[in-house]
C-alpha cells in the first residue's frame, strides 16, 4: 500500500506519541499469517490479488507491488522516488485525533472499514481521493480481513530473538581442545563490549544478550548445537563471530535456512561462492580473495614479470574454489591460467612434481595445504637449483616458512587479511580500555580485535535499523556500510553483491636470514 504526497506524515511525529514498548508477541494466528503473506508477497488465500494504478486503472499482479515494497517491513514507510509512503501500523492509522496533512487537508482516523475502502477504492475516511500512485487492490473479502488482522499485529510481529527489552545475539564457540582458549577470549570480548553498550542504555532501550552454543569436536554435535541456537528459547536475532572452521557448509545451511544474519563467521573461506551465505557478512578476506591478492601482487610488484605459474593443492577438493579464484584473477591480469597440481605428501610424488615444474620453467608457485609438504618441495627444488617464487596464506602457514632453504630468501610471500598496524591509534586505545575494564585475556589478541570489530558492525547495523529493526532490515543496513571504520581493521564496505568488507590482503616477504618478515608490507586490494 502506498499513499501520495498529500498523506505525508513525518516519522518524527509518529515517534513522538509515546509509543508503548512492544513485548515478545504471541505466534500469529492462521488469519494473521495469511495477512502477513499478503503484506509481504501480495498473495492471499483466495483468488490472485490484482493491483490497479492511476486514473486509467493500469492492472498488474499484486505479487509485483506488495504493501511492503513501499511501506517497509516495519510499516513505517520509506521515501522513494520523491514519494513518502505513509506509515501503515495500526496505531498510526487509528490515532484518535485523526490526520492532518501538509496541504492542510484533514480526515478522521481509520477503522477497519475505511482501511478496506482505502485499499479497494483509494479514498481516505472522509472520502478524499488518495494519490494515483497508491495502488487499489482487488481481493477476496476474507483476504481483506486477513490483511487488516495482520496490520493490527505489524508493529509487534517481531523476529526471533527480539523482544521489547532485549536483542538475543548468538555465537558458536569452542570450549575445549586446541581452539578452546580462542573461544574463551572471543566470548569475553563480546560480552565486555555488550556490557558497555547496555550500561549506556542499550540499543533503543533494548539490552544485548549473548547466547553461546558449543563448537564441538564432533561435526554432528556442532550442527545440532547451531540448530538449537536458532530454534530453542525464542531463537536468536543474529549470529556473531560463530566458529565454523571445517563445518562451514553444514553450519551456514542451518543459519541460512532460519534467515539469521551472520556477522563475520570464522572460516578460511570467507566469500567463497559455494558457501550458502546470503545473509552472511565477512569482515576480512578468506582464501579465495587472498589467492586473488597473490596474483595481483605478482603482476604489480614482481620483476621480471613471472611467465609460468602453477597452483599446488592437496589431492582433496577442499581448495578447488580457491584455485578457481586464482585462475580467474590471472586471466583478469591478462596472464595465462596457472596449471593446477594436486600434490600428495609422499616423497616420490614431491620429487616427480619438482621434475615436472622445473622442466616447465615454472617461476611462481601458489601453495595451499600442509606447509610440511611445502618444506619438502622447497628442499627438493633447492637441491636441483630451481627457486620459484612461493606464495601462501599467512594464517595457515605456520613457522615452517622460516626454515625454508636460504636460496629462497626474498622469494617467499605470505598474505594476511589484516595486520596489527590496521588498528588506528584511537582503535588501540579503545581496545586497551575494553581489555582493562573487563580483565580480558592477554592471549589471542588478534581474535579479540576481530570479534570487537564484528560486534561494532553489528551494533552499527542495529542502530541504523532503528527501534523497529528486523533481520531483513539489519541485512539492508549492513549492506549500506561504506568505508566503515571500526578502528580495529581496514575500512569495511559492503553491498547487496559484496559480502566481504575489506577485499584484499597484506603481502609480506620472508627474510630467511633473519628469521622474520621484511619490514615492508604491501596492501593489495582486489575486486
Amino acid at each position: 500500500m502506498r499513499a501520495g504526497p498529500d498523506l505525508r506524515i513525518a516519522l518524527a511525529a509518529a515517534l513522538g506519541l509515546g509509543l508503548a514498548v512492544p513485548t515478545a508477541a504471541a505466534a500469529l494466528t492462521p488469519e494473521e499469517e495469511i495477512g502477513k503473506r499478503i503484506y509481504f508477497e501480495g498473495r492471499g488465500a483466495g483468488a490472485p490479488i490484482v493491483a490497479f494504478f492511476g486514473r486509467d486503472d493500469v492492472r498488474m499482479p499484486a505479487i509485483l507491488v506488495p504493501c511492503a515494497n513501499c511501506h517497509g517491513h516495519d510499516g513505517l514507510g520509506r521515501p522513494e522516488g520523491g514519494m513518502e509512503p505513509t506509515p501503515t501500523t495500526w496505531q498510526y492509522l487509528t490515532k484518535p485525533y485523526g490526520h492532518r496533512h501538509p496541504n492542510g487537508r484533514t480526515h478522521r482516523p481509520f477503522d477497519a472499514d475505511s482501511v478496506i475502502a482505502m485499499l479497494a477504492v483509494g479514498v481516505d475516511p472522509d472520502g478524499n481521493d488518495l494519490d494515483p500512485l497508491m495502488p487499489r487492490y482487488q481481493m477476496d473479502p476474507d483476504d481483506f480481513d486477513a490483511l487488516i488482522a495482520y496490520l493490527k499485529r505489524l508493529d509487534t510481529d517481531l523476529d526471533p530473538g527480539l523482544s521489547g527489552t532485549a536483542i538475543r545475539i548468538g555465537t558458536l564457540l569452542p570450549r575445549g581442545g586446541g581452539y578452546g582458549a580462542i573461544g574463551t577470549a572471543v566470548d569475553a570480548t563480546i560480552r565486555g563490549y555488550f556490557d558497555d553498550i547496555n550500561a549506556a542504555g542499550g540499543i533503543f532501550g533494548r539490552r544485548l544478550e549473548l547466547v553461546v552454543a558449543e563448537f564441538a569436536d564432533d561435526r554432528a554435535e556442532t550442527v545440532a548445537n547451531a540448530r538449537r541456537l536458532v530454534e530453542e528459547n525464542g531463537g536468536v536475532f543474529a549470529v556473531l563471530s560463530a566458529f565454523a572452521l571445517g563445518v562451514e557448509r553444514d553450519v551456514f545451511e542451518v543459519f541460512e535456512a532460519a534467515g539469521v544474519p551472520q556477522i563475520d563467521p570464522v572460516t578460511l573461506f570467507a566469500g567463497h561462492r559455494d558457501l550458502p551465505s546470503e545473509h552472511a557478512f565477512f569482515l576480512l578476506s578468506g582464501l579465495p580473495d587472498q589467492a586473488r591478492a597473490m596474483v595481483a601482487y605478482a603482476a604489480r610488484h614482481v620483476e621480471p614479470a613471472p611467465r609460468t605459474s602453477t597452483i599446488v593443492i592437496p589431492p582433496s577438493d577442499i581448495y578447488d574454489g580457491v584455485a578457481r579464484a586464482l585462475v580467474d584473477q590471472a586471466r583478469r591480469n591478462g596472464w595465462a591460467a596457472p596449471t593446477v597440481l594436486r600434490l600428495a605428501a609422499d616423497r616420490g610424488s614431491i620429487g616427480q612434481a619438482v621434475t615436472e615444474l622445473r622442466g616447465g620453467a615454472v617461476d611462481v608457485v601458489y601453495f595451499f595445504g600442509d606447509t610440511s609438504v611445502l618444506g619438502r618441495l622447497a628442499a627438493e627444488a633447492a637441491a636441483r637449483d630451481w627457486h620459484p617464487r612461493l606464495f601462501l596464506s599467512g594464517p595457515t602457514a605456520g613457522r615452517t616458512v622460516f626454515a625454508l632453504p636460504a636460496a629462497f630468501d626474498g622469494r617467499v610471500h605470505l598474505t594476511y587479511p589484516n595486520l596489527p598496524e590496521d588498528q588506528s591509534a584511537a582503535g588501540r586505545e579503545e581496545f586497551q580500555a575494553l581489555r582493562e575494564r573487563h580483565a580480558l585475556s592477554s592471549g589471542h589478541l588478534a581474535s579479540q580485535v576481530r570479534s570487537l570489530a564484528a560486534a561494532k558492525v553489528l551494533v552499527e547495523g542495529l542502530r541504523r535499523g532503528g527501534r523497529s529493526v528486523t533481520r531483513a532490515g539489519l541485512v539492508t543496513q549492513i549492506e549500506r556500510l561504506d568505508k566503515f571504520d571500526t578502528g580495529q581493521l581496514p575500512a569495511l564496505s559492503f553491498g547487496s553483491n559484496r559480502r566481504v568488507g575489506a577485499r584484499g590482503a597484506h603481502v609480506l616477504t620472508v627474510d630467511l636470514g633473519a628469521g622474520r618478515f621484511k619490514p615492508e608490507a604491501v596492501w593489495v586490494e582486489v575486486e
